[in-house]
């Protein structure tokens, strides 16, 4: 079989001259003839013995594409578009191997690499951020995290210096979005000058500096040029390794070689620590932090524009070499092994064999969007998030619309929805899709996920949909579930728009209570990802501050009254005894029984407003006015907007600041008959705090006419 590597770019970057060394003698091995597209041909065919094609010869590179049963892009997805584009128009097949993606910013680069990544037969990523921006885009390939593909590959053994070495590599940097890019670069190079002189004063030992880019060939970048400031800049002696040809086995065989090493280069890092020695870096990108934290070295790591005290981190790590060294190399073996595997798929696929979409499930993403702040899509995206890091692989959403939360989670086969409009199943194949109400559902299989963002509004019968909900999980399933909060301060004096189809009238503690009732245990409970405040315009183009506050800093009291949406997590687990137990025991007089469950429930949910209302009730009935006025009391702090509560207050004759209380709303005590129907409407409705409320004010109004 025939690959064609593009995309490679330079291998005077001897990071990328890794990966396609890599590439080339693993595709090898496994029975393939390799060809590689480059930018800089003549350092690849002096580097790693192959054919190489120039990348601005574009006969020469369609010629080779349609000679290819595979062509593979490893460079940046950015310059490799142009290839993969010609593959695509060509029906060859094509796949995205060892590569970072992204940041993709503009609606056109986002809509080219969605339209490219889409059509590949594989893409296997090499970190977690990556991965991110393909979900994101909502791409139907198999998406695989990968291993770097520089893990494996050769090297040129070193002999160890005379003396401990510690093994340095800088770089120059823009420092994007600073103001003074150039102060940032002599802070980062102080840093290091301190470092590396702390170095030598405590250990007695050296300090060399590689390179991993240089200029050979005509390459734009050389590590050598801030390497030689840096070492002219140090009261010990350095040496800078000079060969500008310097090939990258034996660059990796002398950092191997070294007893310590701080890189800033990834690839750098990527050479050190698969030669199990003990490492710190400074990180440019975020592949970087994912790398040392795939190592085991994740708090070994600075950003380079906040790197002051690296050299304190140098002498720990020198400190604590053993230990270091011992997790370095449990980590490797897994990595290596993960690589291998990676190119065993990658031959596979380039004899025709194409990984099931099931097998490609990313473990963290987001869908694009053009409008990636508007308040719906941000709710959408932080369940999406939640689902991908805590849930299984099977996931049911209800009321799934137009089954955008599934293109968030990635191309899983395992995503079902129910949605009551019949075209949504017809319109959106790639989903398994069935159509019916949530109250008709039934449901038939377990899953490990079960979400409803944006549909319970519209719900006739919430307990009746909690149970289902329940029903259809796993035990310890994740259920996660959003909901307008009708709590919001702005909201307490009724003046919130509503939807015209809104059903559901609960309140955030009447629906916890509910999900703690049929077994859905609360596990947290957030504000949604479009922050506090009233909801933000449909059309907003930008986070608001709210959103950037984090969503942490608030307790659930404060929540309830600055939060416009909820997101509740949830796992499965056993029915508990909550509002509608409390009421039977009621029912039946049972105040010791009733009393238990309130307390009970005023213990896990203290800022639910509706169990302190229902305690209320029932230490009036037990004979407790003071225990009752003070838990009136709290209910009207936690939630001054419920009847229930106002009514309470008035009922028990609870002196609280109220700005209207609508008590001739209950009905004239001395109409019997209008008092029973209300009555009997009230307990149709289970609504037992206000059957309480209007029997005491009967008796109260009854007697104050009487006097």
């Amino acid at each position: 079989m025939r690959i064609l590597i593009t995309d490679s770019y330079c291998s005077s970057n001897r990071g990328d001259a890794a990966i396609l060394d890599a590439m080339v003698e693993g595709l090898r091995t496994r029975g393939a003839r390799v060809e590689v597209v480059s930018s800089f041909p003549a350092v690849a065919t002096s580097f790693h013995d192959v054919d190489a094609i120039d990348a601005a010869d574009f006969r020469a590179v369609a010629l080779a594409v349609a000679r290819a049963d595979l062509v593979v892009s490893c460079g940046e997805l950015n310059a490799s578009l142009p290839t993969l584009h010609l593959a695509r128009r060509t029906s060859k097949p094509y796949a995205i191997f060892g590569q970072t993606v992204g940041p993709l910013t503009r609606p056109m680069s986002r809509q080219a690499a969605r339209e490219v990544l889409d059509g590949a037969a594989w893409i296997c990523v090499r970190d977690e951020a990556s991965a991110k921006v393909v979900v994101d885009l909502g791409v139907r390939a198999p998406v695989r995290v990968g291993v770097d593909a520089a893990v494996l590959g050769r090297v040129n053994a070193a002999a160890a210096g005379n003396g401990p070495v510690l093994g340095v590599t800088v770089r120059s940097w823009p420092f994007p979005g600073q103001r003074d890019p150039a102060a940032c670069q002599g802070r980062y190079e102080a840093e290091i000058v301190k470092a590396a002189d702390r170095w030598v004063a405590e250990t007695g030992g050296q300090v060399r500096f590689y390179s991993t880019c240089t200029s050979y060939g005509g390459f734009e970048e050389d590590d050598r040029v801030a390497a030689r400031r840096i070492a002219a800049g140090m009261e010990a002696d350095a040496e800078v390794v000079e060969a500008v040809d310097l090939d990258f086995a034996t660059l990796r065989g002398e950092i191997g070689a070294c007893d310590l090493f701080l890189g800033t280069r990834m690839h750098a890092l990527v050479f050190s620590t698969t030669a199990e020695v003990p490492s710190v870096g400074i990180a440019c990108e975020q592949d970087t932090f994912e790398w040392m934290t795939r190592v085991g070295l994740g708090g070994r790591v600075v950003p380079i524009e906040r790197c002051e005290g690296v050299d304190g981190l140098v002498m720990a790590t020198w400190e604590e070499r053993k230990r270091v060294t011992a997790r370095l190399r449990a980590a490797v073996d897994v990595l290596r092994t993960r690589a291998a595997e990676d190119l065993d798929i990658l031959a596979r696929v380039a004899a025709g064999e194409r990984p099931a979409r099931s097998s490609a499930r990313a473990t963290s993403g987001r869908m694009g969007d053009s409008r990636p702040f508007e308040p719906g899509y941000r709710r959408r995206r932080m369940v999406a998030d939640i689902v991908l890091g805590e849930g299984g692989e099977s996931v049911l959403e209800l009321g799934c619309s137009t089954g955008t939360l599934g293109r968030m989670l990635g191309p899983a086969d395992d995503y079902r929805g129910i949605d009551p409009a019949k075209t949504v199943a017809t319109r959106h194949s790639r989903f398994n899709i069935v159509t019916s109400t949530l109250e008709a559902w039934q449901p038939r299989d377990k899953h490990d996920v079960v979400v409803a963002t944006g549909s319970l509004e519209h719900v006739e019968n919430l307990d009746v949909v909690l149970q289902k909900a329940r029903a259809a999980l796993k035990p310890g399933g994740l259920a996660v579930f959003t909901l307008f909060n009708l709590a919001h301060i702005s909201r307490a004096l009724g003046s919130a728009v509503r939807h015209p189809d809104w059903t559901l009238h609960a309140r955030p503690d009447d629906f916890l209570l509910a999900l703690h009732e049929v077994g859905l245990v609360p596990q947290r409970v957030l504000p949604s990802s479009a922050g506090y405040g009233p909801a933000p315009p449909d059309d907003d183009e930008a986070p608001t501050d709210f959103e950037l506050d984090g969503v942490h800093q608030l307790s659930p009291d404060r929540l309830v009254r600055l939060a416009h949406h909820w997101v509740v997590v949830c796992r499965a687990g056993k029915p508990q005894a909550g509002p509608n137990e409390l009421q039977r025991r009621f029912a039946q007089q049972d105040w010791p029984g009733a009393l238990r469950i309130g307390v009970e429930l005023v213990k896990a949910y203290p800022w639910a407003a509706r169990a302190w209302s229902d305690v209320a009730v029932v230490w009036s009935a037990a004979g407790r006015a003071d225990r009752a006025a003070d838990a009136a009391r709290r209910a009207y702090m936690l939630d001054p907007g419920r009847d229930d509560v106002r009514d309470n207050l008035a009922a028990l004759d609870v002196h609280v600041e109220l700005d209207d209380i609508e008590v001739a709303a209950m009905g004239d005590p001395s109409d019997q008959g209008a008092f029973d129907a209300l009555v009997e409407d009230l307990l149709g409705r289970g609504r037992l705090h206000s059957v309480a409320t209007v029997q005491r004010f009967r008796q109260g109004a009854t007697a104050r006419a009487a006097g």
